[in-house]
């Protein structure tokens, strides 16, 4: 292989990963623009141009079910993927968040002689659950860099080299262009004092979480007619929930319900005067966004058994916003406690535009997302980490 010309190896499992991933791949690319990029990419890694060995769909499965009969695929996919790299010795390995296949991949490689810089983008959250993976990256990896600025200390009594880069995010809100007639698009009327409902994407923590935020929002419009509901669509599994659902006030309710695209989620945020939303990533959207929310998640009994048997969760607090701040800015409705009238309860107190919770809770919202947005541009952080890990 021709020494000047620069390869690395990159790998995405997920939507997410895929996003991050492009951004990454692009500011690579400015660094350093005679770098050839392949691996494991999704459509907008792709945009960017890099050739897939596998592609980013061959590894998407939702749920615990969903994995154990996909392992024999993800199996043959582990092992080509090992293969090609300890065949074409890139210099890198760029694996991105997707713990569970990166860090056996990362492991693997390291036992079978791989001698180039291997980088984890994204840290498993060894905070909450898995503490023992920590040894095991120090041993593999090379490189470690991480999104929230308190990750760093799980790792300091080890030799990793990890760098907090900043949270992508805030790149891309930062960088987001607005449609300013999206209400007129998704027929929602300006008069309407918006809420934003965000359900999930998966079908099942659709089912499980949307009946709640329904109820709630019928005991809530009640009082106060004058309010819309923007439900986040990130796919038909809203719309097919809701046309199964039996609205018990449904002349009311199904007229102030508002269908909103997935290409619509920041403006929805934006516009939006409080939300409810499920535990995940979209409440550290809606913090950054300056929104007021409530968060519930609803588990399976599987997923409940596996969290306190299995993983032995016991966090003061889930949401990663109120992990951020070190105190409860977003009201949790993890499991216990979820039903209609606490959730109506919980959600008026953030609501309520005289009330101190709102204040307080914005007031936090604006401290995490200074705290957040003090590193610049994170993919390019992250690119530039890179480059002198491998002394370009």
């Amino acid at each position: 292989m021709d020494k000047a010309i620069k390869n690395l190896f990159i790998f995405a499992g997920e939507p997410s990963g895929d996003l991050h991933g492009s951004h990454l791949a692009r500011s690579l690319q400015k660094l350093q623009p005679d770098l050839c990029l392949e691996g494991v990419p999704g459509p907008q890694m792709r945009f960017q141009g890099v050739t897939e060995i596998l592609r980013m769909e061959d590894f998407e499965v939702m749920g615990l079910s969903d994995v154990i009969l996909a392992l024999p695929r993800l199996y043959r996919h582990f092992h080509k993927i090992c293969s090609h790299i300890l065949a074409t010795k890139p210099e890198g390995v760029i694996l991105i968040d997707y713990p569970g296949f990166n860090l056996r991949l990362a492991k693997s490689l390291r036992k079978k002689g791989y001698a180039g810089k291997i980088i984890q983008y994204i840290s498993p959250t060894v905070w909450a659950h898995g503490k023992h993976r920590i040894d095991s990256m120090a041993k593999t990896l090379d490189l470690l860099l991480t999104i929230y600025p308190f990750e760093s200390k799980c790792y300091s009594h080890t030799g990793l080299k990890v760098d907090y880069v900043g949270n992508p995010l805030c790149e891309y809100i930062k960088q987001y262009q607005y449609a300013e007639d999206w209400r007129s698009k998704t027929g929602i009327p300006e008069k309407n004092r918006l809420i934003a409902l965000f359900p999930g994407s998966r079908k099942g923590e659709i089912e499980r979480n949307l009946p709640f935020m329904l109820e709630a929002a019928e005991t809530i419009l009640q009082n106060n007619p004058e309010m819309g509901f923007g439900i986040s669509c990130a796919n038909l599994h809203v719309k097919d929930y809701l046309k199964r659902h039996p609205f018990t006030d449904s002349s009311r309710l199904r007229e102030a319900i508002f269908y909103v695209p997935k290409e619509y989620t920041y403006e929805l945020m934006r516009d939006s005067h409080s939300a409810i939303a499920k535990s995940g990533t979209v409440t550290l959207e809606l913090a950054l966004h300056q929104r007021p929310t409530v968060v519930v998640y609803k588990l399976t009994t599987l997923n409940r058994l596996y969290a306190k048997h299995i993983l032995k969760l016991k966090l003061p607090y889930y949401c990663i916003v109120n992990i951020l701040a070190e105190s409860m800015v977003f009201p949790e409705l993890i499991e216990c406690g979820l039903n209609t009238p606490n959730l109506v309860s919980a959600f008026q107190a953030v609501d309520d535009a005289h009330g101190t919770q709102r204040a307080n809770c914005l007031e936090a919202c604006n401290k995490i997302a200074l705290n957040l947005a003090g590193k610049a541009v994170t993919s390019e952080n992250a690119a530039k980490s890179i480059q002198r890990l491998l002394e370009w």
